[in-house]
């Protein structure tokens, strides 16, 4: 009944007090990244359909939620969950080539909630355990969290997908990984590309093969200077991340 009832004044449906927590943070985070600045309480209640009196009894104060978005936001466990979905029956470049989708993805969401709410660095915190075992943001799991590097479950997951290349790397695949990262960090950074985006395949690539002509090989790619800046795949549709980095490039001219 007061289901019904919340529907037909607008208003959204009553939430166990945990749950509306989760539900203001999921606002609060897709309203930063819409308008590219910390969200105002009266936009955060019209969006969540809810009196902003229901943000301060869940939070007590707007930075108190600002302070939950912003791990939540940070919180590795999605990209676990999404990096554990990666098909193993893949060849191993092509898993590594999903990964490096993913962590586009993941740096694209990062850079975007940083430069709306004018961070300079992530938030300082080790484990996030619970939020790897469950998939998802475990809002105050930090006190059981281990003391390792936050992102040592995510590389852990991805060198065992590429374990079977050992015999043909010539470094080991913690080093694979470590470029790997590096290269998808700065070619998906608006900042440093310029514009010119590398996809997921050329980070890989460069990676793996690097970028000398070997005997009976062609060149493969196209050169940085006669791709689009804002379309890396060069003809083919654009992947979310690179639609969302190209609308920050946009704003920032």
């Amino acid at each position: 009944m007061l289901v019904g009832m919340a529907a037909k004044q607008g208003r959204a449906a009553p939430m166990p007090p945990d749950e509306r927590r989760e539900a203001l943070v999921d606002v609060y985070v897709r309203l930063a990244r819409r308008f590219g600045r910390r969200p105002t309480t009266s936009e955060i209640a019209a969006e969540a359909h809810v009196a902003e009196g229901t943000i301060y009894r869940a939070f007590g104060t707007k930075d108190e939620l600002e302070t939950e978005a912003v791990e939540a936001a940070f919180c590795p466990g999605p990209v676990g969950r999404r990096i554990a979905a990666i098909d193993v029956a893949l060849e191993p470049r092509r898993r590594l080539v999903e990964f490096t989708r993913i962590m586009q993805q993941r740096f694209t969401d990062v850079f975007g909630l940083m430069a709306a709410l004018g961070l300079t660095q992530p938030p300082q915190r080790n484990g996030h355990d619970e939020c790897y075992v469950a998939g998802r943001h475990q809002t105050g799991a930090s006190g059981s969290c281990t003391l390792r590097p936050i992102h040592q479950p995510l590389l852990d997951s991805i060198k065992v997908l590429i374990e079977e290349m050992r015999d043909e790397l010539t470094v080991e695949p913690d080093e694979v990984i470590h470029r790997l990262r590096l290269l998808t960090f700065s070619g998906s950074h608006p900042g440093i590309t310029d514009g010119r985006l590398l996809t997921a395949e050329e980070i890989v690539s460069t990676v793996l093969d690097g970028v000398l002509v070997r005997d009976g090989s062609a060149r493969s790619g196209s050169s940085p200077s006669h791709r689009n800046p804002v379309d890396p795949h060069a003809g083919s549709a654009p992947t979310v991340a690179e639609k969302t980095l190209s609308t920050t490039l946009r704003k920032a001219r």
